[in-house]
Order: C-alpha cells, then sequence, then structure tokens
C-alpha cells in the first residue's frame, strides 16, 4: 500500500503504521459494500492479508513508491523503472468512492498525493484536522 510506504518513508513508528492500515482496511471495506460487495471478502486474505503483504513486504512495488515519494522523488521517475499497481488502481478507487457518494479520507489522500494535487507535506495535517468520530461499521 503506497499509504504505508509513505508513513514508513515519513518515520513514523508502528503505532501510526497500524492505525493507518486499520483505517485502510475500514475505507476498503466501506468501498466494497457500497459498491455490493460481501465486507466478509475484505476481512480475509484477499482483503486484510493483501493489505498487510503490500504494506510490509519488502518486494512490494506500492510500498516502494510510497517510500521513494517520500524521499522526494516523482511518480514519473519511479514509474519510469517499475509498474506500480497501486497508482491507477487509487484513482479508480476515489472514483468508484464518489460515485457511491462516500467521503474516504485516507484512500483520497493517497490519489490525491500521487496525482499532484495534494501536497505530501499536507497529508498528516489533512488526515489529523479532520473530526472526531465513532469508530463504526468496522
Amino acid at each position: 500500500h503506497g499509504g504505508a510506504g509513505m508513513i514508513e518513508g515519513a518515520g513514523f513508528g508502528i503505532n501510526t503504521m497500524a492505525a493507518y492500515l486499520t483505517r485502510a482496511c475500514r475505507e476498503l471495506c466501506i468501498l466494497s459494500t457500497a459498491m455490493g460487495g460481501n465486507p466478509e471478502t475484505i476481512k480475509g486474505l484477499s482483503g486484510i492479508g493483501d493489505l498487510m503483504l503490500t504494506a510490509f513486504g519488502d518486494l512490494s512495488r506500492n510500498r516502494t513508491c510510497g517510500m521513494r515519494l517520500f524521499k522526494g522523488e516523482t511518480v514519473a521517475d519511479i514509474t519510469s523503472d517499475s509498474t506500480v499497481e497501486g497508482i491507477p488502481t487509487a484513482q479508480v478507487a476515489v472514483h468508484f468512492a464518489q460515485k457511491c457518494g462516500l467521503e474516504l479520507p485516507l484512500f483520497e489522500s493517497v490519489a490525491g498525493v500521487l496525482d499532484g494535487s495534494i501536497k505530501l507535506e499536507n497529508v498528516q495535517m489533512l488526515i489529523m484536522s479532520r473530526p472526531l468520530g465513532p469508530e463504526v461499521g468496522l
């Protein structure tokens, strides 16, 4: 997951990563359910399993992309020598979230960084300044 790579690249610790991945899983479940998917699918290997592998795997191109972005490389630089599936997927996820009338701040932030509409240094402020609310629908 590119967002996980950005967190790692920024030097945040495992608590931040755990919070991020928990919320990312929630957003994935919300989107999947809104599109008619079975939320149980997200709770299995094809959901959480894939998310964990992508977030922590040394060979994950999405994770590596996030880390490289935080080091100052551009998406164009990164994709010139590697295929990163998460780059187009992020835009597709946000497209369908908007179509379903969903607000998915983590997905939107990652997609925004990738398409250049959000500066990497502004993401933490955007996420942390959101109003507090109950954790429901996990």
